[in-house]
């Protein structure tokens, strides 16, 4: 992640690689029944982000995480093992149309980590004020990480925990 900076949103270019993502990804898995959704900063009015665009594709296949990721890990997708746990598997890959790069999480549609994702898109969707907190705090966050893309991502996962978790106390 060393040299990333934070772009402006951009949602021409971010709708249009994702679009292209969705159609590539729906052709890759013709047999699974799949949901593909637009993710992270890219998604959201307003929010800066990183070259990257953040894909959620969720399966309603009971266990077939894993062999969504096999299959896509045969075409041009990689791991981030770091980043994957028991119920999420994070791949990445460069979009060679838009110049950007690709990062997919895979999930069992329904599940807590499918949920607490959607939530904090909804959040940040909904409240201005917590897109500008969110710029903020990634800014930050990516220069106390030393451009750690590990810890970069560890400070994000608390951050958005945090996030939900206060939200849903008041509810």
């Amino acid at each position: 992640m060393k040299d990333e900076s934070i772009l402006q949103y951009t949602p021409a270019k971010w709708e249009k690689a994702f679009k292209s993502e969705k159609d590539n990804l729906l052709f890759c898995l013709p047999n699974f029944k799949v949901t593909i959704e637009h993710i992270g900063a890219t998604a959201v009015n307003s929010c800066r982000s990183f070259r990257n665009v953040d894909i959620l594709l969720s399966t309603h296949d009971y266990g077939a995480v894993s062999t969504i990721a096999m299959v896509l890990k045969s075409k041009e997708y990689k791991e981030l093992k770091e980043l994957s746990t028991l119920d999420c598997i994070v791949l990445i890959k460069k979009s060679k149309v838009y110049g950007c790069g690709i990062t997919l999480r895979i999930v069992q549609y329904a599940s807590m980590t499918y949920r607490r994702i959607t939530c904090f898109k909804i959040f940040l969707k909904e409240s201005y004020d917590c897109v500008q907190r969110y710029n903020i705090f990634r800014e930050a966050a990516i220069k106390t990480a030393n451009f750690d893309i590990k810890e970069y991502n560890k400070m994000k996962y608390n951050y958005i925990n945090s996030i939900l978790d206060e939200r849903f106390r008041f509810e």
